[in-house]
């Protein structure tokens, strides 16, 4: 069990579905058609973080809400999406007994999960213009988080076999940073959408791209250049990227955003235990920023060879752009 678990101790977690009230290029499965027993896993983009350090309706929140509007949701959880995960410690979440009784009561499962894996290499400047990370150390926990992202499936799928899974992926995180700035933090976050699209689909299990529609509006939707979380509009993006590639028949708008479902008494509880607050990342729940060699330069950013992200070799391009000082450097942390 992971450090992060370690200290928050026997805490007695609560699987308390909710129920609401009524009112692509992969293999997709069949459309949803009946009521469903909705759950979340993963990080704090599953679980509704914003740009301001707190928690509000996400994209898990609106996808359960129009479900539910539709007649198609039976109960939805979100109670064990944590800020700050990376894919081992969701893993590691997996070993308490009420997260596996969940799971298995599971009908309908989404994962956002992989992100904090390698974000935490990232540091950006105060003002949140330049970005920079280790290119090394980023090839290595690209391998690290390939290996530990396919685990996790492997387990989820164990536990069980019979739920649709849905393995959502990221968008783009740092739209305010400069354009000549973006190009080797854009490579290092395709290839973590490659890998959770191959290590998906070749378990037959369906790959949710919410980059091409959020991108293009990125702007708007991450609003604060110095956090990358989004608003509830890039939130709403993401679940209709989700109803585009399962159910094209749903449509989710503004008023589909329900209201504020506060935290989950579990979350509650293991960040009250454990010290971990929603600004401040826990370095066990991902990985600690590595400051780029002194000789880095903005000219080794990513060349554009293509990179198998079942296998990440070496890339070049250790840093992008210049090195902040360290009083002034900030863990870019994604999920937390």
């Amino acid at each position: 069990m992971s450090k992060s678990l370690q200290k928050a101790g026997k805490i007695g977690l609560a699987i308390c579905f909710l129920s609401l009230p009524l009112s692509s290029a992969n293999s997709v499965k069949a459309e949803i058609t009946t009521p469903q027993v909705y759950m979340a896993l993963g990080d704090s983009i599953a679980a509704g973080a914003t740009p301001y350090n707190e928690l509000d309706a996400g994209y898990t929140d609106i996808i359960a809400a129009k479900l539910s509007e539709q007649g198609l949701l039976a109960a939805f959880s979100k109670d064990f999406a944590v800020p700050g995960f990376a894919a081992d410690n969701i893993l590691d979440l997996l070993d308490e007994k009420e997260v596996r009784n969940g799971i298995e009561q599971a009908t309908l499962i989404t994962l956002s999960a992989g992100a904090n894996n390698v974000l935490g290499l990232v540091q950006q400047d105060p003002g949140g213009r330049t970005v920079q990370f280790n290119q090394m150390t980023a090839n290595f926990i690209l391998n690290q988080m390939r290996i530990q992202y396919g685990e996790l499936l492997d387990e989820i799928q164990m536990i069980n076999p019979t739920a649709e899974i849905y393995a959502v992926g990221y968008y783009f995180p740092y739209p305010n940073v400069l354009e000549t700035q973006q190009q080797g933090v854009r490579k290092m976050l395709s290839l973590v959408n490659e890998i959770i699209q191959n290590e998906a689909e070749n378990r037959d299990i369906t790959f949710i791209d919410v980059a091409e529609q959020f991108d293009e509006n990125g702007l708007q939707y991450v609003p604060n250049p110095t956090d990358v979380h989004p608003n509830q509009l890039g939130y709403l993006s993401m679940a209709n990227s989700f109803f585009d590639q399962v159910t094209p028949g749903i449509q989710a708008t503004e008023g589909d955003i329900p209201p504020n479902p506060g935290m989950s008494p579990f979350l509650e509880e293991l960040m009250n235990e454990s010290g971990m607050t929603m600004d401040e990342p826990d370095v066990e729940a991902g990985n600690e920023a590595v400051v780029p060699d002194e000789e880095s330069t903005p000219e080794d950013s990513l060349q554009e060879e293509d990179t198998a992200p079942d296998e990440v070799e070496d890339f070049e391009g250790a840093a992008l752009g210049p090195k902040p000082a360290p009083s002034l450097v900030n863990y870019s942390f994604l999920l937390g």
